[in-house]
């Protein structure tokens, strides 16, 4: 374990920003579910896919105007779009025929999607990782070096949460959105399109997953098989915080990230396991999640 200060930052800003990235990414699947009902089971798949989009989109601009690290943000901001018209593609073609199913048929479904995604990645990447290299020099921190992108990181992740809190309590498509989550029928019957409602939401889940990964990857490659452990960890979080509640997600993310990051040190082979018994003894507490209601349970 850690003692002197210097480690002791270093390992708190890697757990915040790997609370972030788990942030950004369950936040997504929080969204889907506490709206949608839908437990999308691809949704890590699709961040992947997103990574690599914005992976391929970075070199074609940097073989195009020359090596600069700002042609990130056009690439993320790109992607990030476009993966917001694939995920309003994917819930009017697919995704709404699950809604009147049970669990088991809408995790066969999104688990299909992960074996096509997971193909048609390899058909054109093929199975290396990628990852984008950017000239980011270190920083003194005490008597220890901080990588200073992990900043950016947790500056990315506070400002999603913040924007997504802004949308869903201060706008009118936010209210009718939270409003869709305790009576559909009721907003229904105001003549608001549900079907409208949820595409819009499924897409800005899925664009949120593809702004995560076009962030991370200066940091993380992203390969075949990632997918999967992300995917593991962010129910863990969604879990912990409640279904359908992004504070609780917020919330748990940190928990895990920051736990995490300093159980390597504890228990390097078991970190993941201790994030687990953490969601075992929020279960038995509180079955629904730290923020979740019962309606959720």
């Amino acid at each position: 374990m850690p003692t002197d200060i210097g480690s002791i930052l270093i390992q708190l800003f890697s757990g915040l920003s790997r609370a972030m990235m788990l942030f950004l990414v369950s936040s997504g699947l929080s969204l889907i579910f506490g709206v949608m009902n839908i437990l999308n089971f691809a949704h890590a798949t699709l961040w992947l896919l997103g990574g690599y989009l914005t992976y391929t989109l970075f070199q074609l601009f940097s073989n195009t105007f020359g090596d600069h690290a700002l042609l990130i943000v056009p690439a993320i901001v790109i992607v990030t779009g476009i993966m917001f018209v694939l995920g309003w593609v994917l819930e009017r073609v697919l995704i709404r025929r699950m809604y009147a199913r049970e669990v088991p048929e809408q995790l066969l479904l999104t688990f299909a999607l992960i074996l096509i995604f997971g193909d048609l990645i390899k058909l054109i990447w093929g199975v290396q990782n990628r990852r984008i290299f950017l000239p980011i020099e270190p920083i003194a921190v005490f008597d220890s070096y901080v990588n200073p992108y992990f900043f950016v990181i947790i500056a990315a992740g506070f400002g999603v949460a913040g924007g997504l809190w802004w949308f869903l309590h201060r706008t009118r498509y936010g209210k009718i959105v939270r409003a869709a989550v305790y009576s559909r029928d009721m907003v229904s019957a105001l003549g608001i399109r549900i079907p409208t409602i949820y595409a819009g939401v499924f897409a800005l889940g899925i664009a949120i997953a593809a702004f995560s990964a076009g962030v991370f990857l200066p940091i993380m490659p992203i390969g075949l098989g990632l997918d999967m452990d992300l995917i593991i960890q962010c129910f863990a979080v969604v879990v912990i915080g409640g279904f359908g509640s992004i504070l609780g997600t917020f919330v748990a993310s940190i928990i895990v990230g920051i736990v995490y990051a300093f159980s390597i040190f504890i228990w390097p082979g078991g970190a993941l396991a201790i994030i687990f018994l953490i969601l075992v003894a929020v279960l038995i507490w509180r079955p629904w999640g730290l923020f979740g209601t019962e309606m959720r349970y």
